[in-house]
């Protein structure tokens, strides 16, 4: 290779791939080899953004709803490739990649010449000699694609089985640095041991999870349930609503706080349970004692305690009937003191802990274990419910559910799982992107927690799978999928819509430069524009909401800001001239549709430009925001002569 030859910056990317190589191997002191090995970078860097179509009759839903999830028909590399305005902005990656079990796998041989080829290839048997191999090579760039789609903060959970875990495991702590591990999350797969071939019968799966920067990554709780809140509630009448008991005794011990306490019950005097000690201020505790009718004092005991706290005039294991008829009539009264002795008075003093004032939420731990026995595959409303994980069967009863059967899906992620992974790591209001996107649970799922919660998260899902019809698996199954549980109209009977939209995208073959993007007609354009738009100045990612085609001459969106976007431009024969008489349509045209007084017009020229006017000059800008540069791309095109 020529490196006098490069551009400056395809010289500063090699100095930066180097440096990263570098990082890794002295770093983390592995880096993975394996046969035809190629750094993901040098793959990556090869593939170019391809033009894609939006399908108005396979989308779903009002404008506003569509323009805010994508359903893509498309090889997953190529196309998050070409989600470049996504790239760094994406909050969760959910993902079930294929397994490698011999039958769901398929290699391109392609590939490694021209990872542009958008055929899947054929299905690596399970006795290939190198079916490891294929399925690192196919699995190292789209992961670290994946980790480019991340923001600073984002998480990556990706499912996998026992079959490459060891392998999966190592590419992601190469990938994505060991000390950014989140979990490995071990599910419950199946509700009973069943025959298998091995010794062990296998009913667990799993989830990698990890951070792009564990510094700038949060963790939500988990939502509390019904279940979850039954041991609240209120048998005193509180009016701080529902509680539950709670430990008086803290872990850690403090020897001014191990003392005796008396109860004005029984007088027995209790000690912090184990080695702990008493979790409150001791003159609070007092405090509370003492709401139970008597006067307590701190007494010292001779038993190498700091002083208790005795009921005044006690002895030390007895109280007079007179405390004890003051503390029981106490009981019999509503709101109890915060310390207390249980309901028949005779327990050891505890405290109340009440619902409103715990974290509103569970901690996650990283086995998740279903504690029902699943349900049939014709769903009803209530059979949600839930305790943690879900079931493979579970996935496939809720996919036939909706589709009804002949789906051909014999493993389907259920709702539970996906639904509690974008509860931890997506918050409300972000995106959630899935290159593997199979039946569409991840969409299902976040539809389903939006609705339940009134929250606003928004997906991304890629299918590039083929039935054996030929059919395509995006739009035979992922998208109609999503849009039985939009409307409701599930394949087992009407349940209640969801809501929402989606976009259905389909990529096409031809790779995008400026002769591509010169070469289309009108509509196809509008298709571009809307799905590569962003503006670097805003911190959230922007939508433009079509206008019906024909609707306006120049006028096809707007921007959340009520903005104009005009597009000058009929086809590629037909001049593209932004000039006084086209402008002063423009005005009109946005006075009518009450816009606000900023336009944004796309055209190949501008020889007048009014104010308020944000020109987008064909296909410069359009390439732009596509991500497409020409110098880099030739240096990507370089053919090292020593290969």
């Amino acid at each position: 290779m020529n490196y006098d030859e490069l551009p400056r910056s395809a010289l500063i990317r090699l100095l930066e791939e180097h440096d990263e190589a570098l990082r890794q191997a002295g770093k983390d002191g592995i880096v993975m080899n394996y046969s035809g090995r190629t750094a993901p970078w040098q793959i990556i860097r090869q593939v170019k953004p391809k033009l894609s179509i939006i399908s108005k009759k396979l989308s779903c839903g009002e404008e506003a709803k569509q323009c805010e999830n994508e359903i893509w028909d498309g090889e997953n590399l190529s196309t998050m490739v070409s989600l470049y305005r996504h790239r760094g902005k994406v909050d969760l990656i959910l993902t079930d990649p294929p397994y490698n079990t011999g039958s769901d796998f398929r290699y391109n041989d392609k590939w490694d010449q021209d990872p542009n080829d958008p055929d899947l290839g054929d299905l690596v048997a399970e006795d290939d000699g190198s079916r490891h191999s294929k399925w690192l090579k196919f699995m190292t760039p789209r992961i670290w694609m994946m980790k480019e789609m991340l923001r600073p903060g984002g998480v990556i959970a990706i499912c996998i089985d026992h079959r490459e875990l060891y392998r999966l495991g190592m590419l992601m702590d190469e990938i994505f640095d060991e000390e950014n591990r989140l979990a490995i999350i071990n599910w419950q797969k199946t509700a009973a041991p069943r025959p298998d071939k091995s010794h062990v019968s296998t009913s667990t799966e799993y989830v990698l999870v990890y951070a792009k920067d564990l510094a700038k990554t949060r963790t939500f709780s988990l939502g509390r349930s019904e279940q979850d809140n039954k041991r609240y509630s209120n048998p005193d009448d509180d009016p701080k609503n529902l509680w539950r008991e709670g430990n008086l005794t803290a872990r850690s011990a403090s020897p001014k706080d191990e003392y005796g306490i008396q109860s004005p019950f029984t007088g027995e005097v209790h000690y912090p349970a184990g080695h702990g000690s008493w979790r409150h201020p001791k003159a609070n505790i007092k405090g509370w004692l003492q709401e139970w009718g008597t006067t307590y004092e701190e007494r010292d005991l001779g038993d190498g305690r700091a002083p208790a706290l005795m009921v005044v005039g006690a002895s030390s294991n007895k109280v007079s009937t007179a405390v004890s008829k003051k503390a029981l009539s106490r009981l019999s009264k509503p709101n109890w003191p915060f310390v207390w002795f249980g309901r028949d008075g005779k327990g050891r003093p505890r405290v109340k802990t009440y619902l409103e004032g715990i974290k509103r939420g569970k901690v996650p731990v990283t086995y998740w274990a279903e504690e029902e026995d699943g349900y049939p595959v014709e769903l009803d409303a209530a059979s949600w419910g839930f305790k943690e994980s879900g079931r493979t069967s579970d996935g496939v009863s809720e996919l036939t559910s909706v589709v009804g059967p002949g789906h051909g899906f014999t493993t389907v992620k259920p709702l539970k799982l996906f639904k509690k992974l974008i509860q931890l790591w997506c918050p409300d209001g972000g995106l959630v992107l899935d290159p593997f996107a199979g039946s569409g649970t991840t969409g299902h799922a976040i539809l389903h927690l939006n609705h339940e919660t009134n929250a606003s998260r928004r997906f991304i899902m890629i299918e590039q799978g083929n039935s054996d019809k030929k059919d395509h698996y995006a739009k035979t199954l992922t998208a109609d999928r999503i849009r039985r549980v939009i409307t409701g109209n599930w394949a087992s009977g009407p349940q209640p819509a969801l809501g929402g939209g989606f976009r259905f995208i389909q990529m096409k073959r031809e790779k995008i430069d400026a002769g591509a993007v010169i070469a289309l007609a009108r509509e196809e354009m509008i298709d571009l524009l809307l799905n590569s738009y962003w503006d670097k100045s805003e911190k959230v990612r922007s939508y433009l909401h079509r206008y019906e085609i024909g609707a306006h001459k120049y006028l096809f969106a707007t921007n959340p800001k009520n903005e104009g976007f005009f597009l000058i431009w009929d086809n590629p024969e037909t001049p593209s001239v932004l000039n006084r008489d086209a402008f002063k349509a423009i005005m009109l045209e946005a006075e009518k549709a009450k816009l606000t007084e900023r336009y944004h017009v796309y055209a190949s020229i501008a020889p007048y430009t009014g104010a308020g006017v944000e020109f987008y000059k064909i296909p410069d800008r359009v390439l732009e925001h596509i991500g497409f540069n020409a110098r880099a791309d030739a240096y990507s095109n370089v053919v090292d002569e020593n290969d």
